[in-house]
């Protein structure tokens, strides 16, 4: 009686996660078809696998990719569940059920996608992973993008650092402060923009010192000219303390950065940046220079 108890038991438990993956499978299947309107399908298919089955990552991951509010009238309650913010949550249930396999896809594929609803969702997600999850790993895995031989693994990685780090500065200013170390430039151009990003006006003192490392006496001390122009738009950035060194710039006439620390400092309105623009008007110059006084 025990095994015929047991044998219906696990004969119920395999039905019920046919039924489960037989949705999910059908979505997944429906997303690689030509059919029409084959996303907002697929995606009715992903709601009900979630619902046989509320922990299932996969579901829950693909249910936040191809949600949009597009296939919905904005006056159904459906049109909210299908926000970026409600799909970022989607792939953070999935991360939470599967941290090491969604933590990677998140950053390394999901980021990449040409959608920018996408990657706004996966920002939402891995802002998520900062605030309630793995946030060791996740900086472990940043930074291995940020150092990535892959321009884009770079360009999202300094976008996901700039965002959680104007929330919590103190964390990740030194942490990429740290990172100018790398002998990649590519690295080192964007962690300068997370940087400026940021506006912490603690990235100051390093920003200055890429900017003068242009006067280097050894070349091996100079920074590349690229990065030392995005440094001066950092600064320019953060403005309040940073605008003595933009200042700094301007009168410094063998600098090729004067252009750039002008056009910086005639965004930010500051009344000591005033006297270095009047002095900029006055001046020829090979660059084009155009000032506009901002309040």
């Amino acid at each position: 009686m025990k095994k015929i108890c047991l044998l219906i038991a696990l004969i119920l438990f395999v039905i019920g996660c046919g039924n489960q993956n037989e949705h999910l499978a059908k979505g997944k299947e429906l997303i690689k078809s030509d059919k029409r309107r084959k996303e907002e399908r697929a995606v009715s298919e992903f709601k009900m696998a979630i619902q046989m089955d509320s922990n299932n990552a996969e579901a829950h991951y693909l249910l936040g990719f191809y949600d949009s509010q597009e296939f919905y009238d904005n006056e159904q309650a459906d049109w909210i569940n299908a926000s970026i913010a409600k799909r970022g949550q989607h792939m953070f249930k999935a991360y939470q059920e599967d941290p090491s396999e969604y933590l990677e896809i998140l950053i390394f594929d999901t980021l990449r996608d040409d959608d920018v609803s996408v990657q706004k969702a996966a920002l939402e997600a891995l802002t998520l992973v900062y605030q309630q999850g793995d946030r060791k790993q996740l900086l472990k895995q940043l930074e291995k993008a940020i150092k990535s031989n892959d321009n884009r693994d770079r360009h999202d990685a300094h976008w996901v650092m700039a965002n959680i780090g104007k929330s919590d500065p103190t964390t990740i200013v030194p942490l990429l402060i740290d990172i100018l170390k790398h002998k990649q430039m590519g690295t080192r151009l964007n962690v300068v923009k997370a940087l400026g990003e940021i506006r912490s006006e603690d990235a100051i003192p390093v920003l200055a010192i890429i900017v003068e490392s242009g006067s280097a006496k050894r070349e091996a001390d100079r920074e590349e000219p690229e990065v030392r122009q995005l440094a001066v738009a950092a600064l320019g950035k953060i403005g309040g303390k940073a605008v003595p060194e933009l200042v700094k710039i301007t009168k410094n006439k063998g600098s090729s950065l004067r252009v750039d620390a002008i056009r910086a400092l005639s965004t930010l309105g500051d009344e000591k940046a005033v006297q270095p623009l009047l002095d900029a008007l006055k001046e020829k110059s090979t660059r084009e220079v155009v000032v506009n006084f901002q309040n």
